[in-house]
């Protein structure tokens, strides 16, 4: 490596404490690990230890008790002491001794070694007859074999993993330094060296490799900001050069057009301003240039109804409170003259949060001003006038339909009356026939006693009023089937209708005595009120729990032909989802039959 990069290298190791940290990271984590899984080996090997020993010690049992018992029968002291040098060989037994009836019969290994586990079982001698108990064998275990190896098992897995664990932590240490804190390092002194003066040099990292990678992302995208930066920096300059010219051209424009142009100094109270200033407020520039507070003086010029309210703004805007004042100001000039101007007050600089430098552009709209107000002048007067023809002919169209329609009510009326004359005639011939060939008391086939009745009524009906509630209660008292179902009246207390009574009567008798369903209901409902034109009387009959059909009104047809010809009506009826039938009939409130119908007639009966 050349002697550049590795004073490059001192450095980044002197100034940076990333890949300490890194390194003191892995190694604390690695090192916690490891004591975890390490402690968790070592214990389950201890168990295992422990299982072991204690196994061992029922083998010893198993397998030791039967041939002692027998030897120590026998009184053969050299296999006793055989067998129990035998049982020392087993792991972790450090004494065994036997002892009969209190008193030590036989022993062997260390009694002074420490014991970290007590082990006896008693020895007996089956003859033929019977047990003999000859005395009890017991053991002591150490476990300080079993400590030695996990000791040296802890000992080799921990300085196993410390070395894995550090050779993989400088491993990584070194990856992090080759692949990210060194282009770090060329980043940051990239961005120390980074103005908006200095945007030619493009950020780029000094190792060559094949794949892109996400800090090779980040420096792209630096790039392309550093680009846009140039890219605006050169939009930016051009801007200030063109506002320059621009400014130019607006100084020339000025002067040449008729806005009046002033820049006021309040700290030295020096207004300067141009030709078309001064020529709006009828003086000379010098005159106002010259003038002690002119700006004290504009403000005072000010009047109209916004006056006291403007001159209160200038003061804000002379106090640094506002910044920028723009409306429409009413001026008497000096020579009195009331005139009107566009006017934009804009502080350009400030000190200590007064203004320094003030720019006014005054511009005269007297003569928009004058002929505005005259065109509102004409216009309201033009408007006035359309209004008024506009009620009039809105007047006059009213009668003319008010008109248009008493005339059609009347021809209604001619038409009705000429159908109602000639019908009535073939119903007077009709019932005459009919009474020829079928006397008094004689029997009519089918519903020929129906339109018998319904003849009657049409021959005789003549002219009056009927109170259709009191004529439905009359109708309820008097029919002995219409008594056999209760009833709910919720009819108005009166309700009078230009109709014949006994015709009224009849239509609604047919409708409900004649009702095939009246003798399945259990409550009939009425209620009757005014829409309109018309009077609506409605029955509704409340019919038993699952009933989805209703059968024919056998004379449905006659009443529908009495409703829409003669009361010029509608009849309906129909099964609601309540198990309800609904019959609701419809009168027309005009009498069409009556020939004395007068315009104030109809007038009372719309109202």
């Amino acid at each position: 490596m050349s002697s550049p990069q590795k004073t490059t290298d001192q450095e980044f190791v002197q100034k940076s404490h990333v890949g300490v940290r890194l390194l003191s990271y892995l190694l604390a984590f690695s090192f916690i690990v490891s004591v975890l899984a390490s402690g968790f080996v070592l214990y389950s090997d201890y168990r295992r230890g422990v299982s072991q020993y204690r196994s061992n010690l029922d083998q010893i049992h198993a397998s030791y008790q039967e041939s002692i018992s027998y030897s120590l029968w026998n009184f053969d002291n050299r296999q006793i002491e055989s067998q129990l040098s035998g049982i020392l060989n087993f792991p972790g037994v450090v004494y065994v001794y036997i002892e009969s009836r209190e008193k030590l019969v036989q022993s062997a290994g260390d009694i002074y070694a420490a014991a970290d586990l007590h082990y006896s079982f008693p020895l007996t001698h089956q003859s033929a007859s019977q047990e003999y108990e000859l005395g009890n064998l017991y053991l002591n275990v150490n476990y300080t074999g079993l400590y030695d190896d996990l000791k040296h098992k802890a000992v080799t897995i921990i300085g196993t993993q410390f070395i894995k664990t550090f050779s993989v932590s400088i491993f990584i240490l070194v990856m992090v330094r080759l692949l990210i804190t060194r282009r770090l390092d060329v980043m940051a002194q990239w961005a120390h060296t980074f103005s908006l003066n200095n945007l030619d040099d493009p950020l780029q990292f000094n190792d060559q490799h094949k794949r892109s990678d996400e800090l090779d992302m980040v420096a792209n995208a630096i790039n392309r900001m550093r680009e846009t930066l140039r890219s605006d920096a050169q939009e930016r300059e051009q801007a200030r050069e063109q506002l320059v010219e621009t400014k130019e051209q607006l100084t020339v424009a000025i002067d040449n057009a008729s806005l009046g142009f002033a820049r006021y100094l309040p700290e030295s109270d020096h207004l300067q301003c141009n030709n078309h200033f001064a020529r709006h407020l009828a003086t000379t520039r010098q005159e106002l240039e010259s003038m002690p507070s002119a700006m004290e003086h504009i403000r005072d010029m000010v009047r109209g109804l916004k006056g006291p309210e403007q001159r209160e703004k200038i003061n804000q805007l002379l106090l640094g409170r506002i910044s920028r004042l723009h409306g429409e100001f009413t001026i008497a000039n000096f020579r009195n003259e009331k005139c009107y101007f566009d006017i934009t007050m804009q502080t350009l600089q400030f000190s200590e949060s007064r203004p320094r430098e003030v720019l006014i552009c005054m511009l005269d709209k007297t003569r928009e001003q004058s002929a505005t107000r005259r065109a509102h002048e004409l216009a309201a007067s033009l408007e006035n006038k359309v209004t008024e023809r506009t009620e009039q002919l809105y007047t006059e169209q009213q009668k003319a339909r008010e008109t248009v329609r008493r005339l059609e009510t009347r021809l209604e009326q001619k038409n009705a009356q000429m159908n109602q004359q000639s019908t009535n005639e073939f119903k007077k011939w009709l019932l005459a026939e009919m009474e020829e060939h079928y006397p008094e008391g004689a029997d009519l086939p089918g519903r020929m006693p129906v339109m018998r009745e319904y003849l009657r009524h049409c021959t005789n009906e003549g002219q009056g009023a009927v109170d259709l509630p009191k004529l439905f209660d009359d109708l309820l008292h008097e029919s002995e089937i219409l008594k056999s179902v209760r009833t709910v009246n919720q009819m108005p207390f009166s309700l009078v209708i230009s109709e014949p009574a006994g015709l009224l009567s009849f239509l609604i008798s047919l409708i409900l005595e004649r009702e095939p369903m009246l003798e399945r209901a259990t409550l009939l409902k009425s209620s009757a009120e005014v829409k309109g034109a018309t009077a609506q009387v409605h029955f509704s009959l409340v019919l038993p729990e699952g009933t989805d059909e209703v059968t024919p009104h056998p004379h449905f047809g006659l009443a529908e032909y009495i409703t829409t010809t003669r009361f010029h009506g509608d009849l309906n009826r129909q099964l609601s989802d309540e198990n309800t039938l609904d019959i609701d009939l419809s009168i027309a409130l005009y009498d069409y039959s009556d020939e004395s119908v007068h315009d104030d007639d109809e007038s009372e009966v719309e109202a």
